[in-house]
């Protein structure tokens, strides 16, 4: 026996409850039912936020970083909407002196490269540091999860399937570690984006900006549809792998004792029901989150569109130049 202390009977109440919880989910995602909602979302997201805390300081220079790069990215497109200007005035000018002024072409064609220059340099630098606090913080949750397991008592180790601690270890982590690493850079970098790029489109023209602004509620809308049915089929790839990895390290392990009491076919037929079921749902995962880049290419030359007839119009009536109009059709793709 060990002596490993057990849980009192009220613990081991409330883990069966959980365990027939995620029972009853997994059943439900193989089916393609909707799962419920993750558990305690906001305290383990202070959790996460404390682990990450304490690299604040790198945190707060690559915050730094980002905002310089979006910064410059946000002037890149006005810069060369001067430099149209310079070569479309010097083609509409009349009279003996026509041409195009090549000294301020240049020099502004300097400057743009300079600052997409120093925009590529400043998101590289953001990007690397942020991998390291991420891998980091990585570092040590899988430091934390192994010293949690050590504590474990023997009977919920028998209780849970090994493979599915395993990918809880293993894959989750890993999961974790990826969506820190893109959603922590995107994230900040996307609304400084769009406050900066809603600045520059209304200096430009209010008019064409409230066109570009209309677009918004729709990509917003249809976001959050895919975005839902993602979310759902994503939670049954991973239950569903948790539940494949449990069956493929209990068989190989006890391998002989599949031989000995013949459960061949059984063990077989349970595996390909679980590799059907994560075929399934992995499908949908992917689908429906590549579908998101094709519904926002579509609305966004929809967008392109308004935006290039109504500023066509303003430029021939005088009201606007080419380069503004330049500049805003790339403020609006971004």
């Amino acid at each position: 026996m060990s002596d490993t202390p057990r849980k009192p009977a009220a613990n081991n109440d409330e883990m069966v409850r959980d365990n027939a919880s995620q029972l009853r989910q997994s059943r439900m995602s193989a089916l393609g039912m909707p799962t419920e909602k993750s558990k305690n979302f906001g305290v383990t997201t202070r959790r996460l936020g404390v682990m990450l805390g304490r690299d604040m300081w790198r945190i707060v220079f690559i915050s730094s970083l980002a905002v310089a790069s979006v910064v410059l990215v946000v002037l890149g497109p006005r810069i060369l909407g001067h430099a149209t200007n310079i070569v479309f005035d010097g083609l509409m000018r009349r009279g003996g002196r026509t041409g195009i002024d090549f000294d301020s072409l240049h020099r502004t064609l300097f400057i743009a490269l300079g600052v997409y220059a120093a925009s590529y340099v400043l998101a590289y630098g953001q990007a690397f540091l942020l991998a390291g606090v991420v891998q980091k913080s990585m570092h040590r949750l899988r430091l934390d999860v192994e010293s949690k397991i050590h504590r474990l008592p023997l009977d919920y180790i028998d209780r849970n399937s090994r493979g599915d601690l395993l990918s809880r270890v293993t894959n989750d982590i890993d999961n974790m570690a990826q969506s820190l690493q893109q959603s922590l850079s995107q994230l900040l970098t996307s609304l400084l984006t769009i406050a900066g790029v809603l600045v520059m489109m209304f200096t430009v023209s209010w008019q064409l900006a409230l066109i570009a602004l209309v677009m918004i509620p729709a990509s917003l809308g249809s976001m959050r549809v895919i975005a839902a049915r993602s979310r759902r089929a994503f939670m049954a790839q991973w239950r569903n792998t948790g539940a494949l990895n449990g069956v493929i390290e209990e068989t190989f392990t006890g391998h002989a004792i599949v031989k000995a009491f013949g459960r061949q076919d059984a063990v077989e037929a349970q595996f390909d029901e679980l590799n059907e079921n994560l075929h399934r749902a992995g499908f949908w995962a992917q689908f429906m989150s590549g579908s998101i880049q094709p519904v926002m290419m579509f609305i966004g030359n929809l967008n392109y569109v308004a935006i290039a007839v109504v500023g066509g119009l303003k430029v021939a009536h005088g009201q606007m130049g080419l380069g503004d109009v330049q500049a805003f059709i790339q403020y609006s793709r971004q």
